[in-house]
């Protein structure tokens, strides 16, 4: 025991102050107590009463088991003056007669149970006024049928008029200042309760609404709307709102109590007390079916189940720091310690009198006002919670539609923007941004270089865009900008911004970066038109941008939305060509100095039914959708080496060019996929030239592709790096391709013979390619002029329409 209260103290040191209020407000309601309600008041009027014993002494005229007779001490009433009043406690009866034996003979005064408004007075009492003066009264007798329980009978009071209208009167005060103060903790309660839903203060309205209706019942002001109130039925009707007191306040209680500070198993044995506690007080107010005495006992051995799980709940709470226990027992320990005694009175431990009903009334108004402040409290505190909640949330929010890398929204905020439906206010411009070059730069340098090159242009795009506009980064390489109303301004500055980007340098723990963006622009003036269907403009307008070179911007018209159903058009028709092998390979020869040849390169061609041979050129829109490229090249590698294996037998030196595209060359497995299908052929690696195109092989710079690419050549295929000089490749980083061939573009053999300028290119080409030991392929030759300064520059080998079309079957045999 003194292990708990140490820990009591300990626990709740931080609440010396609590304690002293609480203190404080005891003391306040005791003083209260003694101003309302005083004691000696009371007592003056009481008349000294006894159960007349029908065996032992003569009973009045209707004796019988059913009635219970009292005897009033006449000495009591000696020096009252002629019309004197009488007061009764109202219990539960059918039947009340009140006898007054005088000088000149008896008065009888019956009252039925329904039949006693007139005789109601202050204080729960029946009030009959007696003509004639004390002095020539003998004997008094109330006589009862139906008696409850004569154990419960409070007081007999007799007294004159003025102090009638005295006792009236302060019965008055006390009551109305107890309306007063229950029926504003009810309206403000109830008003909070309009926009407030917390269940300690629904049962908390319900607790005052009970000990109001409680209180008019014993103000008798109920008897103005419901005059059979008056007698047994509001004794009746008190048990149910005693038995709802109590059940309401518990509820209270454990509704109040924050979590964790009470024991589950208390609750559910608080539960159930309430539980019985209504169960109890609606048999003990049916005192016409059930005997009144056992209910009664029932009523209130429940009501003490309930009180003492109330005790030990305060108990635990106080112990485990709860801050609405204080309040809670500031307003409820008189409450308590009134329930206690009221249930001591029931069991007759205590005298029957009225103090323990005053001071309950007393206790109920300050129950009212202190839970009040309680529920301020509690609100205050379940507010800071909201509070602390809401900012809690909205971090997690902020946590949710933010990018870490970048600090801008992320691709979670902008599928919520999607998801928009009010229109945008002073319209909106969307621009599409994307990255180039990102997968080279974390390929070549790392994916921390990639990281800084990205936040380098977010930081760009929120300087451009300003403060006002939203800016989401959706994927790895991609940002959407959204501009609405004046934000709409920033718009030339983005776009100048882009444009101003182009080539600007990035040095990076060692390395030379570039910052090069690209981004499509779709507007919305009206601002009526959904995210989506202007992001997907955007989109489209990124996508010719993508097309026609780095660094651009476009926005867009309606040839993009021809050129994007045209381009759906042919997806379908292609994925139609493949099923129906529509798709062919044509074979175009590589020739040697000697025109003899000693390669033949598979080009994919299409046997359009409607648009009739088409070559790479004119379907290259394909090769932009992921799912037909990766099915076309399967198709061509597939064919081309089924071509090899039946070129092999005639010309067994004769390889095989056949152009890859990146996801076919990732790491050393694809490697030995191709090989194995060389194998399964019967062919030797050095059957196989691996083309890749000079952009894919620069984007694969220190990558799993230049892993493949070298496991290939240390197995003795070659490897031969296509159209050179068409993309962003210098001289020098041609030494860092794992390349045995370097086939120059088309376009130089084009301006060859009339350009000093291309004929220095192509020189220089051949020249550093040699210095590095490898060999070129002068790609588009049309004329011998063309072919002969080739050959004296050097150039290995030679490719186009003066050494033969690109035909169904391979020509090896020098033209």
């Amino acid at each position: 025991m003194g292990e708990i209260f140490r820990q009591f103290f300990v626990v709740h040191i931080n609440h010396v102050r609590m304690v002293r209020s609480l203190l404080a407000c005891v003391f306040l309601f005791l003083g209260l107590s003694g101003l309302l309600a005083p004691a000696a008041e009371a007592a003056a009027f009481q008349a000294p009463y006894r159960q007349i014993d029908c065996r032992v002494e003569a009973c009045p005229a209707k004796p019988g088991q059913r009635w219970t007779w009292f005897a009033v001490d006449a000495k009591a009433v000696r020096t009252l003056a002629p019309d004197w009043q009488l007061l009764v406690d109202n219990t539960r009866f059918s039947y009340i007669e009140v006898r007054v034996r005088h000088s000149a003979g008896t008065l009888v005064i019956q009252r039925d149970q329904f039949d006693l408004h007139k005789n109601w007075s202050m204080g729960n009492n029946l009030r009959f006024a007696i003509p004639m003066a004390g002095s020539g009264i003998s004997r008094i007798e109330v006589g009862f049928r139906d008696m409850d329980a004569p154990g419960l009978m409070r007081t007999i009071k007799a007294m004159d008029k003025a102090d009638h209208a005295e006792f009236v009167q302060n019965w008055t005060v006390l009551v109305a200042v107890v309306i007063g103060v229950l029926f504003a903790a009810f309206t403000y309660n109830v008003f909070l309760l309009t926009w407030l839903h917390a269940p300690f203060q629904r049962w908390y309205v319900v607790w005052v609404a009970a000990a109001c209706s409680y209180l008019m019942i014993w103000s008798g002001k109920i008897l103005d709307v419901f005059p059979f109130m008056a007698g047994p039925s509001s004794a009746r009707t008190s048990f149910l709102l005693v038995g709802l007191l109590v059940v309401s306040g518990a509820a209270f209680f454990f509704s109040l109590i924050e979590k964790d500070k009470l024991p589950q198993r208390l609750i559910d044995v608080g539960q159930a007390g309430g539980i019985l506690v209504a169960i109890t007080s609606v048999i003990a107010a049916f005192d016409m079916v059930f005997p009144a005495a056992y209910t009664d006992r029932m009523f209130n051995f429940a009501m003490v189940i309930v009180t003492i799980t109330l005790t030990i709940g305060c108990g635990f709470a106080a112990i485990r720091g709860s801050r609405a226990i204080w309040y809670y027992l500031a307003g409820w320990l008189p409450a308590l310690a009134l329930l206690g005694a009221r249930i001591a009175r029931n069991f007759d431990l205590l005298p029957q009198d009225d103090i323990i009903d005053k001071a309950g009334f007393e206790a109920l108004a300050w129950e009212a006002l202190i839970l009040s402040l309680a529920i301020a409290d509690r609100f205050r505190q379940l507010r800071r919670e909201a509070d602390a909640t809401d900012s809690e949330r909205r971090t997690l929010l902020r946590v949710a539609t933010t990018d870490s890398l970048t600090g801008l929204g992320n691709r979670s905020l902008f599928q919520s923007l999607l998801e928009r439906a009010t229109p945008y206010v002073g319209g909106l411009d969307v621009v599409a941004v994307d990255i180039d070059f990102l997968k080279q730069t974390n390929d070549m340098a790392g994916h921390d270089a990639g990281d800084a090159l990205i936040v380098a242009v977010a930081e760009r795009l929120r300087a451009a865009a300003g403060p006002s506009a939203t800016i989401t980064r959706i994927g790895g390489d991609e940002f959407v900008i959204l501009l609405e109303g004046e934000a709409r301004q920033r718009l030339d500055a983005v776009r100048q911004m882009i444009a101003l980007s182009a080539g600007v340098p990035l040095r990076h723990a060692g390395y030379d970066l570039t910052i090069s963006i690209c981004a499509g622009h779709a507007a919305d003036p009206d601002g009526n038109a959904n995210l989506q269907t202007v992001h997907k403009l955007a989109d489209l307008a990124l996508y010719r941008a993508k097309a026609e070179g780095r660094g651009c911007w476009r926005t867009y018209d309606a040839s993009m939305a021809d050129e994007l159903d045209a381009r759906t058009q042919m997806v379908r028709e292609a994925r139609a060509a493949l099923r129906l092998g529509e798709f062919v390979l044509h074979y175009e020869p590589i020739v040697d100095q000697n025109r003899r040849p000693i390669a033949q390169e598979a080009v994919l061609r299409w046997q359009h039914p409607r648009l009739g041979l088409l070559s790479p050129p004119q379907f290259a829109i394909l090769m932009r959708e992921s799912t037909i490229v990766l099915a076309l090249q399967q198709l061509a590698l597939e064919q081309a080496m089924a071509k090899a294996a039946d070129m092999h037998v005639g010309a067994p030196g004769m390889a095989m060019a056949i152009n890859f595209v990146t996801s076919q060359l990732q790491g050393p497995s694809a490697a030995i996929a191709i090989l194995d299908e060389l194998a399964q052929r019967n062919l030797p690696p050095q059957a196989l030239i691996a083309e890749v195109t000079e952009p894919v092989a620069m984007g694969g710079l220190g990558s799993a592709l230049f892993e493949c690419l070298e496991c290939l050549r240390e197995a003795g295929a070659r490897v031969a790096l296509d159209d050179f000089g068409t993309g962003t490749a210098s001289l020098i980083q041609m030494r860092d391709v794992p390349a045995d061939l370097i086939k120059i573009d088309a376009s130089f053999a084009a301006a060859l013979v009339e350009s000093d300028n291309s004929r220095q290119v192509v020189q220089a080409i051949v020249a550093l390619a040699h210095s590095l030991g490898k060999k070129v392929v002068a790609q588009g030759i049309e004329s011998e002029a063309q072919f002969d300064l080739l050959k004296q520059m050097g150039c290995d080998y030679a490719q186009g329409p003066l050494f033969g079309l690109a035909s169904m079957q391979p020509q090896v045999a020098a033209a």
